[in-house]
């Protein structure tokens, strides 16, 4: 391996000048890689060391069989036997390295396996090849003064061999270090919001928000966006087609959301908007461009809560109202350009020396519930209410409750693994972090599907109608989740059940109750902004002819719930004392009725009619939960111009008969009008329900 042959000045140092400084440069770089910290001179030994190593693989294969053939016949003292291990450890580093440039290059991640072959095999390698190419001054058995003053061989060709290769080593290193000074890498600290940005007063120059970054300043905006980046690596692809389309994506960009920010800009002034916009528009907002102002082509308008968000998030805690600090990923070279070939080498980096990027992108966190509380938690304090008014209580709700409190730890539930469960990727890669752990080519899936069918038809996002399906899935209850089936039980989030008397007559009263039990959602429901949100009972009675005895919670010919149904949100009144419908929901003065239904909790909803003279049992019974993302009086709100409709999706049903008796006398001619229960009503906020005899 030194360049010597067993008998003393036969070398072929020639061929080992070149393909030894190599040797050398690589171990010097390998070095470097492992112990000096990321950064651009880091990530240029990389490519130079792969690049190097696979250009000299021929040569030293060439060059390694002329070595041997020239002294395969010496003796077999403690120099060559040290010679042959480090050359077959070296061999087996070399086959590690060119696996893992091809699993960087091409692969979606670098096997951690063939990583460590290739480290600890180089390593081993060194010593038996440094005690084979420096060997004694004239002879293996030399002794005395002589050998311990002079005990390396000085000899004019060998240290031209030695002059040779230290200088091939030199020169590449020299090389490297001008390639790293020339890249200019962009800093984050040089950043400049745009002009209209002022920060707020306090430590958190984004209050009131709780949203922060590590810098407690503005970041640039494709440090914390580019999430076009994840999908176009070939490593997340499926995760990215996903987000791409779900409610994390276009949380800024939803038209609802764009309506209330308006309104509340017009009533509070521009700097109250940040408080929405810590969850709702964070790429946008954390980079300083939150001034509505601006339009809609700003940086991270269109990517909303971006991947970064989710993934770099350093701290959250449970205040809510965005409560997380963002950790700014450092960049990979090439890592903001379009060119295909710096595309190419910033993931063939990313692969090949991930240390940094798993670092940024660390899942602890994520993988936790308590990283949806900072946007799954909201409220407000304000004049005239006791306390904090909640808002938003998703992880309130869940905290508090069944899924997170049972005694037996084996039947909880956390938020990702009802809302992130596994799908397979259709290609053969699956994701390189679920690969890690173990889940092949089973992934997390990244639709967030959960209760808005409305908003990416809406946008006419790429992939909508398959984001449809799997939210109006989600609301029926028709996802089957495997890993959680165990616990978690099967049918209808929340299922409908009919209570009525067996038997009646013509001209009885009648007493009907419908009972809704929270049966599988982690946190109440309804759930999200309830005075946006429409979900409502509608029943139905017929007699054998199809005439309708009873009937409540119909939609008008305005696509209203019609007055009196059971319709399960809160009234939220200004403090004027008016009741909001419409966009102007920062502000309510406390809540008057709130019927979510906690998990695991049932709701009973009471129904009175008198049954007509002449029906022909028995009569049917039949009701539903439906529910729609909006109500129409925020449709009309936020779309003044055209008329547009929530789409209604029906979670459950139920049905079940009546026996009418024979013989009974007539006690009226109409059924009156029912009791439905408290002040529900979505239009006047009666009491009373309305029934309708043979409609």
């Amino acid at each position: 391996m030194g360049g010597v042959v067993h008998k003393r000045g036969d070398y072929i140092g020639s061929g080992f000048g070149s393909v030894g400084g190599v040797l050398l440069f690589a171990i010097a770089t390998g070095f470097w890689v492992w112990l000096a910290p990321f950064g651009v001179m880091t990530q240029m030994a990389v490519l130079f060391h792969t690049a190097f190593g696979l250009v000299s693989l021929v040569p030293y294969a060439i060059w390694q069989t002329s070595h041997w053939l020239t002294t395969r016949k010496a003796p077999r003292q403690v120099r060559k036997i040290s010679g042959y291990l480090g050359f077959w450890l070296l061999l087996i580093s070399i086959v590690a390295g060119v696996v893992i440039t091809w699993e960087a290059g091409f692969e979606t991640f670098v096997s951690h396996g063939w990583a460590r072959v290739h480290l600890w095999a180089g390593v081993l390698a060194l010593p038996f090849l440094v005690y084979h190419a420096l060997p004694r001054n004239a002879s293996e058995n030399q002794s005395g003064p002589r050998a311990l003053l002079f005990p390396f061989d000085y000899e004019p060709a060998r240290r031209r061999m030695w002059a040779r290769a230290l200088g091939t080593a030199v020169g590449i290193c020299a090389l490297l270090v001008v390639s790293a000074e020339l890249y200019r890498a962009r800093s984050i600290s040089s950043y400049l919001p745009p002009a209209v940005w002022k920060p707020s007063g306090g430590a958190n120059p984004f209050s009131p928000s709780n949203s922060n970054t590590a810098t407690s300043a503005p970041a640039p905006p494709e440090a914390i966006g580019n999430s076009q980046s994840c999908g176009t690596s070939g490593c997340h692809t499926a995760i990215y087609d996903e987000w791409r389309v779900s409610a994390h994506r276009w949380s800024e960009e939803d038209q609802f959301f764009q309506a209330v920010r308006t309104a509340t800009t017009e009533a509070q002034g521009i700097e109250s908007t940040r408080k929405c916009g810590g969850c709702h528009a964070p790429a946008s907002m954390l980079s300083g461009y939150n001034d509505p102002r601006l339009g809609k082509d700003v940086p991270g308008y269109h990517e909303g809560d971006s991947c970064i968000v989710c993934h770099a998030v350093r701290h959250v805690d449970e205040r809510g109202i965005g409560s997380y600090v963002l950790g700014i990923p450092k960049s990979y070279l090439y890592e903001y350009s379009d060119l295909r070939a710096a595309i190419f080498i910033n993931h063939f980096l990313i692969r090949a020396y991930p240390t940094q990027h798993d670092r940024d992108y660390d899942l602890t966190i994520a993988r936790q519930p308590e990283s949806c509380a900072p946007c799954h938690k909201e409220f407000d304090k304000v004049e005239g209410y006791p306390g904090l008014l909640e808002v938003e209580t998703q992880y309130e709700d869940w905290k508090r409750n069944e899924w997170n409190t049972n005694p037996d730890t084996a039947d909880r539930l956390r938020c990702q693994q009802c809302h992130m469960y596994l799908q397979t990727a259709a290609g053969e890669k699956g994701d390189p972090y679920d690969l890690r752990i173990g889940l092949g080519r089973k992934y997390h899936s990244h639709r967030f599907a959960a209760a808005n069918q409305y908003m990416p038809l809406a946008l006419a996002l790429s992939g909508a109608p398959l984001q449809v399906r799997d939210v109006e899935q989600w609301l029926r209850g028709d996802r089957l989740v495997p890993e959680i089936q165990q616990v978690w039980p099967r049918g209808p989030i929340v299922p409908l059940e009919i209570k009525a008397p067996a038997r009646a007559q013509p001209g009885e009263w009648i007493n009907l109750q419908a009972l809704l039990t929270n049966k599988k959602a982690g946190h109440s429901f309804p759930t999200g902004p309830l005075n946006v949100v429409r979900v409502w009972i509608e029943l139905e009675v017929r007699d054998q002819k199809g005439r309708v005895v009873f009937h409540s919670g119909d939609i008008d010919a305005k696509n209203h719930v019609e007055p009196g149904s059971y319709v399960l949100r809160p009234i939220a009144i200004t403090e004027e004392g008016q009741v909001i419908m419409t966009p102007d929901i920062w502000h309510p003065k406390g809540p008057i009725y709130r019927p979510a239904i906690a998990p695991g909790k049932t709701e009973a909803f009471d129904y009175r009619f008198r049954i007509p003279q002449g029906v022909v049992g028995p009569l049917v019974v039949s009701g539903r939960l439906r529910y729609r993302k909006a109500n129409q009086f925020f449709m009309d709100a936020v779309y003044p111009h055209r008329h547009r409709e929530a789409p209604v999706t029906d979670l459950s049903n139920a049905s079940t008969h009546i026996a009418i008796a024979h013989g009974a006398t007539m006690h009226g001619r109409h059924a009156l009008r029912a009791n439905v229960g408290p002040p529900s009503a979505e239009k006047t906020g009666t009491k009373r329900g309305i029934s309708h005899l043979y409609r």
